[in-house]
C-alpha cells in the first residue's frame, strides 16, 4: 500500500511545430510602413528610368529627323515637326533672326486655311522681339502674364503656355525655336526645356551642314561658269557675244534675279552696260555717269562689296538705276591691264534675300575673267590695227616702188614716141595723155603719204 505508482500517462508527446518563415520576417507597423514606402519609391524611380529612356529615344529620333535635312528650308520643317512631337506642344516655330530682325518664320501646327487669314510673319515685336534682341531660354505658363507680351494679331489661334530656346550656329546666333500650348499638362517642364535646348544644338548643327552643302553646290556652279567662260575665250568668241554669256552664268551661279557687267567709254566719266541679263535687261547699252553709281562702289574700294540693300545705299544717287525690285547686289571691279575700268553687278529682288561669303569670294574670280576678257578683246582690237596699218604700209611700199615707177616708165616711154610724129595734132593728144599718166603718179603718191601719215 505504500508503494508508489508512477502517475498515469497523459498520452504520447507531441512534436514541436517547425517556425513560421512569415512569423519570423514579420514587422512591427511601423517598418512595415517604411518598406513600403522605399518599394514605391524604387518602383516610381524605375518608371523614371523608363520615362527618361523614353525621351532620350525621342530626342535621338528628334535629331535623326532634323540631321536628314539638306538645304536649310528642309532642315528647319523638320525642326518644327521634331520639336512638337519631341515636347508634345501643339504649335512649333522657328525664326532666323539677321541683323536683328527677324526674317524667316518657319511653323507648324497651324493650319494653311489660318496661316492664309493672318497673313504675315511675326514682325519681331513684344515678346518674340525681347528674345531676338536678347537671346534665352524662356518658359511661361501663361504668355499674357509676361510684360512683354504684345497680343495676337487678328485671326491667330489663342495660345497659353510657351517654350523658347535660341538656336546658335557655331558662335552665332541663328534664330530660335518656339513651342507653345502643351498637350495633357498645363506648362511645359524643365526637361523639356532641357530637351529642346539639345535638339536646338543638333539643330545648329544640321543648319551650318546644310549651308556649307549650299556653299558647295555654289561654288561647284561658278566653277563651271569660268571653265565655260575660258573655253569661249579659247575659242575666240566675239567680245559681246562673251559678255552677254558671262552676265547670264552669273546669274544663275550667283541665284540672283539681274546681272550686268558696265565697261568703261571714251568719256572717262561715262560707263556703258556692256551686257546685261535677267532684270537688268532694261539697261542693256545704257550709259551713264560713272560717279555715284553701283560701279563707283566697287572702283573707289577697289575690291568686291556686299551691298544689303541698293536701294537704300547712300553712295548710290543716280535715279532711275535702281527701283523698288532691286535689293541686295554683289559688285566687283573689273580691272583691266592693272587699272579699274568696270564693274560686274549681281542683285537679288529683295524678297529673296541676300548674298553670302561664298558669292562674295567666287564674283571676284569671275570679274577677273571679265577683266581677262576685255583685255584679250583690247589685244584682238591691237592685231587687227596692226594688221591694217602693216597692210597699207605695204600697199603704200608697192605703189611707190612699182606701180609709180611702172607708169613714170610709161610716161616717158609715150613722151619718146610723141617726138617722133609728124602730126601736130596726134603730138597733141599723146601729150595729154602723158600729163594725165603724171597726174595719176601724183594721186598716187598723195594716196601713199596719207596711208603712211595714218600708220604713224
Amino acid at each position: 500500500m505504500g508503494d508508489d505508482h508512477p502517475p498515469p500517462s497523459a498520452g504520447p508527446a507531441r512534436r514541436a511545430s517547425p517556425p513560421d518563415p512569415a512569423a519570423e520576417l514579420a514587422f512591427p507597423g511601423a517598418a512595415k510602413l517604411e518598406l513600403d514606402e522605399l518599394l514605391e519609391q524604387l518602383v516610381a524611380r524605375a518608371r523614371d528610368v523608363q520615362d527618361t529612356q523614353g525621351r532620350l529615344r525621342a530626342l535621338l529620333r528628334a535629331n535623326l529627323k532634323v540631321a536628314r535635312g539638306i538645304d536649310e528650308g528642309d532642315v528647319l520643317r523638320r525642326l518644327v515637326d521634331a520639336a512638337r512631337e519631341l515636347v508634345n506642344a501643339r504649335y512649333a516655330a522657328v525664326g532666323e533672326v539677321r541683323d536683328g530682325d527677324l526674317v524667316q518664320f518657319v511653323h507648324a501646327g497651324m493650319d494653311e486655311g489660318t496661316a492664309a487669314r493672318i497673313g504675315r510673319i511675326p514682325e519681331g515685336k513684344g515678346l518674340l522681339g525681347l528674345l531676338v534682341q536678347h537671346p534665352q531660354r524662356l518658359r511661361l505658363s501663361d504668355l499674357a502674364e509676361h510684360p512683354y507680351s504684345a497680343g495676337f494679331p487678328e485671326h491667330h489661334p489663342p495660345m497659353r503656355s510657351f517654350l523658347g530656346v535660341p538656336v546658335r550656329v557655331r558662335d552665332r546666333v541663328f534664330g530660335h525655336l518656339y513651342l507653345t500650348d502643351k498637350q495633357g499638362a498645363e506648362e511645359f517642364t524643365a526637361e523639356d526645356e532641357d530637351l529642346l535646348a539639345a535638339l536646338a544644338v543638333a539643330a545648329g548643327i544640321a543648319i551650318e551642314n546644310a549651308h556649307l552643302y549650299v556653299e558647295s553646290r555654289q561654288r561647284q556652279r561658278w566653277q563651271a561658269a569660268m571653265v565655260e567662260i575660258i573655253t569661249q575665250l579659247l575659242t575666240g568668241s566675239d567680245l559681246d557675244q562673251t559678255l552677254r554669256q558671262m552676265v547670264r552664268l552669273a546669274l544663275c551661279a550667283s541665284d540672283a534675279d539681274g546681272a550686268g557687267v558696265t565697261v568703261p567709254t571714251d568719256d572717262p566719266g561715262l560707263l556703258r552696260v556692256a551686257a546685261a541679263a535677267g532684270n537688268f535687261c532694261r539697261w542693256q547699252g545704257e550709259v551713264f555717269p560713272k560717279e555715284w553709281s553701283a560701279s563707283a562702289i566697287a572702283l573707289h574700294e577697289r575690291r568686291p562689296v556686299l551691298v544689303t540693300d541698293l536701294r537704300d545705299d547712300p553712295r548710290i544717287r543716280i535715279a532711275g538705276h535702281c527701283p523698288d525690285e532691286v535689293g541686295a547686289a554683289l559688285i566687283a571691279p573689273v580691272a583691266a591691264e592693272g587699272r579699274a575700268a568696270g564693274a560686274l553687278i549681281v542683285s537679288k529682288f529683295p524678297e529673296n534675300g541676300s548674298f553670302d561669303g561664298a558669292d562674295l569670294d567666287m564674283i571676284s574670280g569671275f570679274a577677273a575673267q571679265a577683266a581677262l576678257v576685255l583685255e584679250l578683246a583690247e589685244a584682238r582690237r591691237d592685231n587687227e590695227r596692226l594688221r591694217l596699218l602693216e597692210d597699207r604700209e605695204r600697199i603704200g611700199s608697192d605703189l611707190q616702188h612699182s606701180v609709180i615707177q611702172r607708169l613714170f616708165g610709161l610716161g616717158l616711154s609715150i613722151q619718146a614716141i610723141a617726138a617722133r610724129v609728124a602730126d601736130r595734132g596726134l603730138e597733141r593728144l599723146i601729150t595729154d595723155r602723158v600729163e594725165e599718166i603724171d597726174e595719176i603718179i601724183r594721186d598716187i603718191r598723195e594716196t601713199v603719204f596719207a596711208l603712211r601719215a595714218s600708220a604713224r
